[in-house]
C-alpha cells in the first residue's frame, strides 16, 4: 500500500480546504428526498435484493418507479420480486449494521443480488484495505444468510465527474476511487459468483437530478440498463438461465 501511503501524503495538506469545499458543495446543492428507501415490488416467490447507499435508496428520481428499483423491476419483465434497501450516505461498514434488521427478516434464498456501495468511500476516504476487508465481509454474509446464485457489484461511480465538484475534489476523489475500485476488481476475480464491470455509459448534464450529484430519472434508468447487461453478459457466460 505504498502508493496509497504517498497518495495520503500529498492529501493531507490540503485536506482542510478539500473539507471546506465539500461543505459549500453540500450547502449550494441541497439532497433531493429518497424514493426507495425501503421499498418491495411484486410478489413473486423468486426474489432479488437491491441493497446499497444513496443510489438503491433513489435520491433523486421522481417517484419509486423510475428508482433503481423500479428500473430493474421491469427489465426482469416482472418475474421477480424486487426488495429494496437503501439509506444516503453509507459506507460499507455500515451496510450490514444499517439494516440488520430487515436482513435478518429475509427467510430463504434469492435468485441474485445487487450491491451499490462505494461513493461515500470516496468521500469519506476509506482505506483500501479496510475497504476491501468490509465489503468482503459483507459478501461472505450475504452469501451465507441468503445463498444468492449471483451477487452484482456495481462499479463505483465516477465521482470525479460530478458536476457540482470543483476541480481540485475531483482530482483527489479520482484517485481516491481508482484504489477503491482496484479492491473490487481483485474480490471479484476471486469469486466467481460476483458480477463486476467498470462503468461504461454517458454522464452528461441529462444524468443528472438537480443536485449534479445524484442520478436524474434517466440517470437511474441507464444505471439499471448497464447492470442487466452486465448480468447478461455474465449469465451467457456462465450458461446460467436467469432472464
Amino acid at each position: 500500500m505504498r502508493s496509497y501511503r504517498l497518495f495520503q501524503a500529498q492529501l493531507f495538506p490540503v485536506l482542510p480546504y478539500l473539507i471546506f469545499q465539500a461543505k459549500q458543495v453540500r450547502k449550494n446543492n441541497p439532497l433531493p428526498p429518497a424514493k426507495s428507501n425501503h421499498l418491495i415490488l411484486g410478489t413473486n416467490t423468486k426474489r432479488i435484493l437491491i441493497l446499497g447507499e444513496s443510489t438503491a435508496a433513489g435520491v433523486g428520481a421522481s417517484e419509486p418507479e423510475n428508482t433503481l428499483a423500479g428500473n430493474i423491476y421491469r427489465m426482469f419483465d416482472q418475474n421477480y420480486q424486487v426488495i429494496n434497501l437503501g439509506k444516503n450516505g453509507l459506507r460499507v461498514k455500515e451496510l450490514i449494521p444499517t439494516f440488520q434488521e430487515d436482513l435478518s427478516g429475509l427467510i430463504g434464498d434469492f435468485e441474485g443480488i445487487f450491491l451499490f456501495i462505494g461513493a461515500n468511500d470516496c468521500f469519506r476516504l476509506t482505506n483500501p484495505k479496510d475497504f476491501r476487508n468490509k465489503l468482503e465481509y459483507l459478501i461472505k454474509q450475504l452469501q451465507q444468510d441468503l445463498s444468492p446464485k449471483w451477487i452484482y457489484l456495481a462499479d463505483i461511480p465516477p465521482v470525479q465527474l460530478f458536476p457540482s465538484f470543483p476541480t481540485s475534489l475531483q482530482f483527489y476523489l479520482e484517485k481516491q476511487r481508482g484504489f477503491l475500485t482496484g479492491e473490487m476488481q481483485k474480490l471479484a476475480t476471486s469469486n466467481p459468483l460476483l458480477i463486476y464491470e467498470k462503468i461504461q455509459m454517458s454522464l452528461d448534464k441529462e444524468f443528472f437530478c438537480s443536485d449534479g450529484i445524484h442520478p436524474s430519472n434517466l440517470g437511474y434508468k441507464a444505471i439499471a440498463e448497464f447492470a442487466i447487461d452486465g448480468i447478461k453478459r455474465w449469465s451467457a457466460k456462465m450458461k446460467k438461465d436467469i432472464f
